[in-house]
């Protein structure tokens, strides 16, 4: 299979085991043997799990199990994408988001007699307290009303919004929609309370207010402390619809539901609109997707706002494992190493050039920087034996090893690097693992997971007193559920940290 201009993103398991396996000492038969044990005791199947621990002091592999086996990351492919965007936009990397008008400003009526363009790039961060300070910036240059039209300019990326892996249906907000100029993470809050009385309506807000949405709310209040609420939306007229069923209890506590825009362009131009209209700054015309022309952009930008720098968004891809910042790095990249309009293509085109470039082992299969992916699709990779499809990343643990290896050794962002990941029981998605082990706060990991696959990894560094390892552990379609793959992964690091400290720990 091939994406971008002709570049090969797997290669035969032969192959890659010959090019992963060259150079590496074999491992030390203690720890080895004793994480095969464990994986008997548990009755683990030796094909589903994945294990590879590096020593940084001294270079050197300790255990590889299934080590050069290509597995479904899930979330730990965003270690990739984290890497490369570091390391190819640089740690201080910021998306600027340009404003330009085309016609005469009165500083004195202020008044716009002409358009007001909005020009994107790719910046993730763009939420609803962003979208509001823009418009304060607005207002406080002087523009009280733009006689024509808002201009969205959105072709820093492509049309194509749904990313290979992702789902065309899906209106849970891990799967929104990518653009050169989204609008809060192209998620909507959707706030429910219960009414004053049972039986009466339960009240249903939005955050942010996007111009043009649609509630369906026929959301009742019950009696009791819990109800049955169903909050979902869907794309109809071209609008998006925020549907409310089912119940409320008139004692529960109010809340938001966070769930996919269907729009992309224009949802940015109806929450844009929206605080237009909220901090008394008047557009008189229709919302537009629309170029900047070249004449305004050569001309300058009438304001410009930077966004946070990239340290900030790899600690929301990492942290809290999310699918949209990573995505619109993947595409940024793209846009930036491969020219305008950034895509998913171009995305693997350069995270697979820089993997080369960096002398990182093998070649990974990368269709997009999250992880998602993994279910039989109409597109992708044709499953041996069955003629049908699967889309889904492919990475060896030794590879994902090597990549944590090469990391550690680049003083200019490793910092950053760990500091973004989540600390063992303390924060982001390992917040409520380790607790109650000795590797609380020791183990800064990555996790990925994807129910639908069966698919359980985690893969990061474990800081001890003198030595650091970095790890993978990949686990597919092996133990009774995720959570005892959790625990598996946690015993595998606790005998670890066991062996090293001489049965100490």
């Amino acid at each position: 299979m091939k994406i971008g201009k002709g570049r090969k993103i797997i290669c035969s398991t032969a192959a890659l085991l010959a090019i992963c396996s060259a150079g590496f000492a074999t491992p030390p038969a203690s720890l080895q043997a004793g994480v095969e044990e464990l994986m008997r005791s548990r009755k683990y199947d030796t094909g589903g799990l994945g294990v590879v621990f590096k020593d940084l002091s001294n270079d050197s592999i300790v255990i590889a199990i299934n080590a050069d086996n290509p597995m479904n990351p899930a979330s730990v492919q965003k270690l990739v994408t984290g890497a490369a965007a570091f390391e190819i936009l640089g740690p201080g990397y910021v998306h600027t988001t340009r404003i330009y008008i085309d016609g005469p400003f009165s500083r004195d009526s202020g008044i716009v007699d002409g358009n007001l363009y909005i020009r994107g790039a790719g910046e993730p961060g763009l939420n609803a307290e962003k979208i509001w300070l823009l418009v304060q910036h607005l207002r406080h240059r002087g523009i009280k009303r733009v006689r024509g039209d808002l201009i969205i300019d959105n072709f820093f990326f492509d049309d194509v919004g749904v990313g290979p892996g992702f789902s065309e249906e899906e209106s849970r907000s891990y799967q929104s929609l990518i653009s050169g100029l989204p609008a809060n993470y192209s998620s909507v809050g959707v706030h429910h309370r219960p009414g004053k009385e049972v039986g009466d309506a339960v009240f249903i807000d939005m955050f942010p207010r996007v111009e043009g949405f649609k509630i369906n709310n026929t959301a009742t209040t019950v009696a009791g402390a819990k109800g049955k609420l169903d909050v979902s939306t869907q794309l109809s007229g071209g609008v998006t619809q925020i549907n409310v069923k089912g119940t409320m209890g008139i004692d529960e506590q109010p809340g938001y539901t966070y769930r996919r825009m269907w729009q992309t362009w224009d949802a940015f131009a109806g929450a844009f609109r929206a605080q237009c209209i909220e901090q008394g700054l008047r557009v008189d015309g229709r919302n537009v997707r629309r170029r900047t022309p070249d004449t305004l952009v050569t001309q300058g930008a009438f304001y410009a706002y930077g966004g946070e720098p990239l340290t900030e968004f790899i600690k929301h891809s990492f942290k809290w494992s999310s699918n949209f910042v990573s995505e619109m790095l993947f595409k940024t990249m793209g846009a930036i190493k491969h020219g305008q309009p950034g895509s998913w293509p171009k995305g693997t085109n350069v995270v697979l050039e820089w993997w080369e470039s960096k002398g990182l082992p093998g070649t990974p299969q990368i269709i997009n920087g999250s992880g998602m992916g993994g279910e039989f699709r109409a597109r992708g990779q044709a499953d041996e034996g069955t003629g049908r499809v699967r889309y889904e990343n492919l990475i060896s643990p030794r590879q994902t090893v090597e990549l944590l290896a090469y990391v550690s050794k680049q003083k200019n962002y490793y910092p950053d690097f760990v500091a973004a990941l989540p600390a063992a029981g303390v924060d982001g998605t390992l917040h409520s693992r380790f607790r109650r082990s000795k590797l609380r706060g020791v183990v800064r990991g990555k996790t990925g997971t994807l129910n639908s696959v069966k698919v359980s990894s985690l893969a990061g560094y474990m800081l001890l007193d003198d030595k650091t390892y970095a790890f993978a552990i990949f686990c597919k379609n092996v133990g009774p559920n995720q959570f005892d793959n959790w625990i598996m992964q946690e015993q595998i690091l606790e005998h670890v940290a066991r062996v090293h400290s001489g049965g100490r720990w």
